[in-house]
């Protein structure tokens, strides 16, 4: 089974393919990538979704009610 980390950083390269790439700052804007910042606040979000929507049904299929 994966880990929540790897069950979230899945989910941002759903969202986001060029989630891995880095951005150059003085680039062109429609460049792929992502600049830290971005992806830290793109990893905060999907996180946010995956334990108040997708952790509490994973819990109610597996037995384990809050």
């Amino acid at each position: 089974m994966q880990t929540r980390e790897e069950i979230i950083t899945d989910m941002c390269y759903t969202y986001r393919p060029d989630y891995g790439l880095d951005k150059v700052l003085d680039g062109p804007s429609w460049l792929a990538g992502m600049t830290p910042d971005e992806r830290k606040g793109l990893y905060n979000t999907m996180a946010n979704i995956y334990d108040n929507n997708i952790l509490p049904i994973m819990e109610l299929k597996n037995g384990k009610p809050r």
